[in-house]
């Protein structure tokens, strides 16, 4: 029971500060510029920092997730024991949700309010299946490497990420219903967020069958 409430309180507050980090970024840039390319700049370099410091830190932990789908992932090829996997969605869902409603207060918006922003289409959907699958299979490639590998990969990635996609690689269904809550730039509508997640899950399934051939599959 000890070890299951440390994973919970790691996944907790990582998720949590992931959260601020993203929606905080973004809603501190609106306040700076008007300029779209500038705020996705100050949210990107943000979110990427952010990253590569939260997994560091709680990487010993609890393996850093902060994402059901990573959860899921790692369940599913054997890097993570079932019966802790709900402790890790829960933590993980109810950390990006006291995370957008910090943010949210930090900048004088309501705690919770919901998002108007439109990410529709079939390109996004696309586009978010690509997200996930690729964050999947860099976390599991950089994994011999050790922490700090896996943190900068995951940084980067995401940082690029932002930029390659016309989703904006959220790649994380705990953070695409948190920024459901934030009226910001970092938003999604609630209509677009089922789709969002729907493209993870497929996106997680897809790079779960690559991660075994390449990396857990035996010579």
């Amino acid at each position: 029971m000890k070890n299951k409430s440390r994973y919970f309180l790691a996944e907790l507050l990582g998720s949590c500060f992931l959260v601020m980090i993203i929606v905080g970024s973004g809603l501190m840039a609106e306040n700076l510029t008007n300029d779209v390319a500038v705020m996705l700049i100050a949210n990107t370099i943000a979110t990427g920092a952010g990253l590569f410091v939260l997994i560091t830190v709680f990487a010993d932990v609890s393996g850093a997730h902060f994402n059901p789908f990573v959860s899921i992932a790692m369940v599913i090829t054997g890097k993570l024991k079932r019966k802790l996997l709900a402790y890790y969605i829960i933590a993980q869902l109810v950390g990006c949700l006291i995370g957008v409603g910090l943010a949210n207060f930090f900048f004088e918006h309501e705690i919770y309010e919901l998002s108007t922003k439109s990410r529709d289409g079939i390109y996004i959907f696309t586009s978010e299946i690509i997200a996930t699958l690729g964050l999947i299979i860099i976390i599991f490639g950089s994994m011999k490497s050790g922490k700090i590998a896996v943190a900068a990969s995951v940084g980067l990635y995401i940082t690029a990420g932002y930029w390659f996609t016309s989703s904006t690689s959220f790649a994380n269904p705990a953070v695409a219903i948190a920024r459901t809550f934030t009226e910001s730039f970092t938003g999604i509508s609630y209509l677009n967020t089922p789709y969002y997640i729907l493209a993870e899950l497929i996106g997680m399934l897809i790079a779960v069958l690559i991660v075994k051939k390449l990396f857990l599959e035996k010579n």
